[in-house]
């Protein structure tokens, strides 16, 4: 039996007010140096998300765009981005990706236009998922059932990876849905990042196991800040 190919890990480091929202115990709310805590300890990639332009409370583009610089590791950058003048401020940064928040779902002409400019490479479609419906958290959207969303739709193909958050269990380490992320990734010729609920080491190995069916990486939030495992055991899982 071939093994599986390795899982890769992204850290999340969450933005509100210019500070982490989420800190190991007893450290630093410095986002950079949140983020560098990680980076430390192995991570290849960061996952920095806005919450105040997700939300819609402002945002902390100056910061944000200062940390895609100074961190030594690609950026995936997310929150909020949503509208055309959001993309492009985005896509001016040196992030590596930039995730497309799940409202532009709704709006094929505005995620055509952002691969268009900037590739299918370095845009990633967001699929926020609330009990088997496509939402966009944040805004109130909710665009429908996946099974009647997703299949068919432009995006599938039109960029090579969609990130796709369990809405339900993001931030609860309920575990992992592999069953939702394993069906999005049948759909169609895009890679899956995977999002929300994991818990233990056993989901990594888990999500681990579907690399070969499309879901090659996953985002780690929770379970990393409140000390489930660390983020070397996790990387030693996944490989």
């Amino acid at each position: 039996m071939t093994a599986a190919a390795p899982l890769t890990l992204l850290p999340a480091v969450d933005v509100a007010a210019g500070r982490a929202a989420q800190v190991v115990d007893g450290g630093t709310d410095d986002p950079f140096r949140v983020a560098m805590g990680w980076v430390e300890r192995g991570a290849q990639w960061i996952h920095l998300v806005d919450l105040d332009r997700a939300f819609g409370r402002g945002d902390n583009a100056d910061l944000l765009e200062e940390l895609v610089t100074r961190l030594p590791v690609p950026v995936q950058l997310s929150g909020g981005l949503g509208t055309a003048a959001s993309i492009e401020w985005a896509a001016g940064t040196q992030a590596a990706r930039l995730v497309l928040a799940s409202s532009t779902l709704g709006d094929a002409d505005l995620l055509v236009s952002a691969v268009e400019r900037h590739g299918r490479d370095r845009v990633v479609a967001a699929v926020d998922v609330r009990q088997g419906r496509v939402v966009s958290r944040g805004t109130g959207l909710d665009l429908g059932p996946v099974h009647e969303v997703l299949p068919g739709h432009p995006v599938l193909g039109l960029t090579s990876r969609m990130l796709v958050a369990d809405a339900a269990r993001d931030g609860s380490r309920q575990g992992s849905d592999v069953t939702l992320f394993a069906e999005i990734a049948a759909l169609g010729q895009t890679e899956v990042t995977a999002s929300g609920g994991v818990a233990k080491l056993a989901d990594l190995r888990a999500l681990r196991a579907l690399t070969g069916q499309g879901v090659t990486e996953a985002v780690l939030g929770a379970a990393l800040y409140h000390d489930e495992f660390t983020l070397e055991q996790a990387l030693e899982v996944c490989r």
